[in-house]
């Protein structure tokens, strides 16, 4: 696509309307890689509604949508009346943002209300451009009334740090209709701040809460309590200021620049289609599975759970993999270690390696001793339960004892066999070995005072030189949290980075959570795959797909499709699937997921002949798929065109592709910053057949000699996995 001078988008001729992935232009989809900091005009982003008090929300246009609980609502003097709400809540979507500097927004509304306690509701609700603003006025007989604004450690009359300052307003009266009016201006990093004015006076600037979860421009009411008369609610946001390259964009065109695959999970380096369609690409399950069994040692009879590790160690050219092993079922007989009595479903760290990846071994370690024997494959490892056992190794730490590291939920059990505890704790702690097997406890332990009951993901990334922890702690429930450290020792504090969301919930219905995310850094990018929990509707554990590029903002892959579906209802995946930490290994073109399955749904009992709930036995499974072959580009018999970003093309480089033509053909061609195709780069040869690793050959020689390039795809019958320099 060309751009004029003043950098807006040029379409002759056509009509535009703007979606969350860019401008609908004939019925072609053109996604708009915004290389410089392009201006916007009003008529392009500019959003503008009104709702008056003549008409209930959900029969305004647009639409009020309610989100979820109940309440009576009316229309009385032109004003919307809420009374007895029950977690009740209403939001307008305006749009979903696209990352902008000195975009002007205002929204203004009259609210008057008797609520004495928000019990932690929103009251009125602005989740726009990396940032959320929460407002709640609160009436207190014989006390000054009080403005509530969300922070961090919550929101209510009890929360000082939530009490918005109102010193210059003077008598504040919840009860009246106060006018509100609410302006910010965005920024390129999201510090911006958000101008209070009631009634006419300036009150406070309030900073809001980041948000890194959704992406989506909305506004909303939500009341737990008291009587609500709202009058108007009118906005006029997106207005004006200057897109900006995301922090995401930047990093994609690094990582090229340094030979790293770039994939299609996400559009930032998508500027043009046509004709093309992004598909899915379901890993397949080993014929075999699982490859691990819950009864193949009487040490994992209840249990081989991967909440834990797969690694493939190139130069050692094995696979190594860390497990849970439970030897009992809760209420059975106690075991003992080392002599030492334990609960019966004591969580133990098993070890197994593999030199195809799909037959594994369970080596006779003779380390622990399980009720008065050796002869297992179980490691010495942490004080007490340990569960989620994330592994790094790292070959290049100086001192030896460190090469493998151990990042984990270590947590203790009361049961009613009275057995004493090791030590009484629930915090997440490491452990250090050299070889893997035999682990040192850090004297330290815990090294985050949080618990977080799931599988975590312990990673080292190469760019932040930092190591990267995912789990529950700090996040306040089924989510995703994140942690950072520099010595596996000293960690950052927990921030929340995902999350499910309102559109998981229309999907299926219920109320859907995270229960945890497989994480990989894979080709540069960080590859999630999160384990949807379908709580309350069929109580199932499946796998969907996600990426982020700096392991803080992610996004969805694949359009939420289930990336792992579960097995059939009975089989040993039928209920719950669970990932490794680090689930994705690449040996030769072939990337393996390890994941273990349950064969119940989550916390279901079935019958039993000892009259007792029985218990989903946990396996462990692989599923495999082609290099880079996630999703895929796909053109069908219509000639199609994919035109990558604007990126630099380092010397010395070749560009390779992983594409299946096997039944058609692909040409490239490059173009410079101004979209013109370079001499002797402007048709490359045809390429044809399914071939992970293709050089494109052109008649010209070297590289292509421009600033900037842009490659465009000419497609026909043909799925693009990926492209790269080397």
């Amino acid at each position: 696509m060309m751009l004029t001078d003043d950098k807006t988008p040029r379409v002759k001729n056509q009509a535009r309307v703007w979606t969350d992935l860019g401008p609908v232009v004939a019925g072609v989809m053109v996604v708009v890689m915004w290389t410089t900091g392009e201006r916007l005009t009003a008529a392009e982003m500019g959003s503008v509604g009104q709702l008056t008090g003549r008409h209930l929300p959900a029969e305004s246009k647009p639409a009020w949508k309610k989100a979820g609980g109940t309440a009576r609502e009316s229309v009385e003097d032109g004003r919307w009346v809420v009374r007895d709400p029950k977690n009740f809540c209403r939001r307008m979507l305006v749009g979903d943002y696209q990352q902008t500097d000195g975009q002007r927004n205002e929204v203004r509304f009259e609210w008057g209300t008797d609520c004495r306690d928000n019990r932690r509701a929103d009251g009125f609700s602005i989740h726009t451009q990396g940032r959320r603003l929460r407002l709640h006025p609160i009436h207190r007989p014989n006390r000054p009334d009080l403005l509530l604004v969300g922070v961090r450690g919550g929101m209510g009359p009890d929360i000082i740090a939530s009490h918005v300052d109102l010193t210059a307003l003077p008598g504040f009266n919840a009860r009246k209709p106060n006018r509100y009016l609410l302006r910010w201006v965005t920024q390129e990093i999201n510090d911006f701040r958000f101008e209070l004015s009631i009634n006419g006076t300036p009150v406070a600037e309030l900073t809001g809460e980041p948000r890194v979860v959704g992406r989506d421009v909305s506004i909303g009411f939500e009341f737990r309590g008291g009587t609500h008369s709202i009058s108007s609610v009118a906005w006029d946001m997106n207005r004006g200021g200057r897109r900006v390259v995301s922090p995401g964009a930047r990093t994609a065109v690094r990582r090229l620049a340094m030979g790293y695959r770039e994939l299609f999970l996400d559009d930032l380096m998508v500027a043009e289609l046509r004709g093309i369609k992004k598909v899915l690409h379901r890993p397949i399950k080993y014929s075999r599975n699982p490859v691990i069994r819950h009864h193949q040692r009487p040490w994992q009879k209840f249990r081989a759970q991967l909440y834990g590790t797969v690694l493939y160690i190139p130069e050692e050219k094995i696979f190594k993999m860390w497990y849970l092993a439970g030897a009992r079922f809760p209420d059975e007989a106690a075991i003992t270690l080392d002599g030492k009595p334990r609960i019966p479903n004591f969580q133990m760290l098993a070890y197994a390696e593999s030199r195809d990846g799909l037959n594994w071994t369970l080596p006779d370690l003779g380390l622990v001793s399980f009720n008065g024997s050796r002869h297992n494959n179980l490691c010495r490892f942490s004080r007490e339960n340990a569960e989620g056992v994330g592994v790094v190794y790292d070959p290049h730490d100086p001192d030896p004892a460190r090469r493998y590291k151990a990042f984990y939920w270590e947590h203790s059990v009361r049961s009613p066999h009275k057995i004493p505890v090791a030590v009484a704790i629930s915090a997440m702690s490491v452990s250090f070995s050299a070889d893997g097997k035999n682990w040192t406890n850090h004297p330290g332990n815990p090294v985050i005072p949080q618990a977080s009951d799931t599988g975590h993901q312990a990673l080292w990334d190469p760019f932040r030189k930092v190591y990267v922890a995912y789990g529950r702690f700090g996040a306040g429930g089924r989510k995703i949290a994140r942690s950072e450290s520099r010595d596996f020792i000293n960690w950052s504090p927990s921030q929340l980075v995902f999350a499910a969301d309102a559109a998981d919930a229309k999907s299926r219905g219920g109320r859907p959570q995270f229960y945890g995310m497989g994480t990989t850094i894979y080709e540069g990018t960080y590859i999630g795959l999160p384990w949807l929990f379908w709580e309350n509707s069929s109580n199932r554990l499946d796998v969907q797909l996600a990426s982020s590029r700096d392991g803080i903002h992610w996004q969805r892959a694949g359009n939420r499709q289930t990336l792992i579906p579960n097995g059939k209802r009975g089989t040993w995946d039928g209920g719950c699937i669970f990932t490794a930490s680090q689930p994705l290994q690449v040996k030769d073109d072939t990337i393996y997921i390890y994941y273990s399955g349950l064969s119940l749904d989550h916390e279901e009992s079935r019958p039993s002949p000892r009259a007792r709930p029985e218990y989903g036995e946990s396996s462990i499974g692989v599923a495999t798929l082609r290099r880079d072959g996630f999703v895929s580009m796909r053109a069908g018999e219509k000639p199609a065109t994919l035109v990558t970003g604007l990126f630099q093309w380092p010397a010395g480089r070749r560009l390779h592709l992983n594409v299946d033509a096997s039944k058609g053909g692909v040409r490239v061609g490059v173009l410079d910053q101004n979209g013109r195709l370079l001499g002797g780069f402007a048709r490359s040869k045809l390429i044809s057949g399914d071939r992970t690793d293709v050089v494109v050959e052109w008649t010209g020689s070297g590289e292509p000699k421009a600033k900037s390039v842009q490659l465009k795809f000419e497609m026909t019958n043909a799925d693009l996995y990926s492209y790269w320099l080397k």
